[in-house]
């Protein structure tokens, strides 16, 4: 039968998912062969991606207009509406004297276990619609109309009989094929999913004992000193308006503070730094190559986790000055063409 194509591709709603359109696609065949006027739907396909379901089937009709209200998906017991409201409407104009096809595509939410009772049911101003959406459902049903008929031509022809038995077999053996080749390609999918979780899992794992060490490292590195010198330092912006205050504190923390600010201190603070980050102050030299020598360091205090009061000591500033440059600095960041500038600024 010739069949010529009236219209196209009809997008029935906007999208509501991701990849998640229905679609109707309109075509006429010759009106020489006008088959009776029931509405027959009949299984595409049927498949499982972007984490949806997606039901295709042909609808077809002859001469009377007939109006879509909804349609649904019975699903292992479980029953469906799709992830976009759906409704056709066939005018007397599409399809008076006309043998029509519809093929029509349905978004449904992800299902990975189909058995072989599934259906597809459109309820239509002219009672309701079904068909099966497994071909396991679809040949059992075959097999079902065939035994059927075996049954009332049994007595009529013995090759009949013969004939049906070994459809029945074919049949069966196509059932176990489809049914195992979908459990095989649902397992995989769901292993994949499993294996993305652990390694996601793994990854976090790993960047949580990366910060615990790093933490540990540089109390190794400053012991006892690190908390002297933070204390001290707060001691130290509290009495700041007293000199009496500042006199006697003044020897106690220059001498703790020189033994800090020397390079080996500094080197092997910077040398902890590039090993739990991921060598983030060798990168930040790299890709920021006009950063001063001082800037290194200050990024160098604030990546190792200092408090602002003890960088404001190390490099010899004051409290509002260390907010404003370090504000200065994020700036500069993101401002440079340095790929890794975004990562750089959430770890100050």
């Amino acid at each position: 039968m010739k069949a010529y194509i009236i219209s196209i591709i009809i997008i029935l709603f906007c999208r509501f998912f991701t990849y998640s359109t229905n679609i109707v696609t309109y075509s006429v065949l010759d009106s020489d062969n006008i088959p009776d006027e029931r509405l027959i739907m009949e299984l595409n396909f049927l498949s499982n991606e972007n984490d949806r379901t997606r039901i295709s089937f042909t609808l077809k009709s002859a001469n009377t207009p007939f109006t879509i209200y909804d349609v649904k998906w019975k699903n292992d017991g479980n029953t469906y509406l799709p992830q976009e409201p759906f409704s056709l409407i066939a005018r007397s104009d599409e399809v008076d004297g006309k043998s029509t096809e519809w093929k029509i595509s349905i978004d449904f939410p992800f299902s990975s276990h189909f058995t072989y009772d599934d259906e597809l049911i459109l309820s239509t101003d002219r009672g309701e619609v079904r068909c099966y959406t497994t071909h396991a459902g679809e040949l059992l049903h075959k097999i079902d109309l065939l035994n059927k008929q075996y049954a009332e031509n049994l007595a009529e022809s013995k090759s009949k009989s013969n004939m049906a038995w070994i459809i029945l077999i074919v049949a069966l053996s196509i059932i176990l094929v489809a049914g195992c080749a979908a459990y095989l390609l649902v397992r995989r999918r769901l292993d994949l999913k499993r294996q993305k979780i652990e390694e996601l899992s793994i990854l976090i794992s790993d960047k949580s004992a990366i910060n615990e060490e790093l933490q540990r490292k540089v109390d190794d590195l400053y012991g006892t000193r690190l908390d002297t010198l933070n204390l001290l330092c707060g001691k130290y912006f509290e009495k700041s308006t007293s000199d009496k205050s500042k006199a006697t504190l003044c020897n106690d923390v220059e001498n703790l503070i020189l033994s800090l600010r020397d390079k080996d201190s500094v080197d092997k603070l910077t040398e902890i730094v590039n090993t739990y980050l991921d060598n983030i102050i060798d990168r930040v030299q790299g890709q920021i190559p006009e950063l001063s020598g001082k800037d290194i360091v200050f990024l160098t205090y604030l990546y190792a986790g200092l408090s602002p009061r003890a960088v404001c000591i190390l490099t010899d500033i004051r409290i509002k000055n260390f907010y404003n440059r370090r504000s200065r600095l994020k700036d500069r960041i993101l401002s440079s063409d340095a790929i890794d500038k975004d990562y750089f600024v959430s770890k100050m």
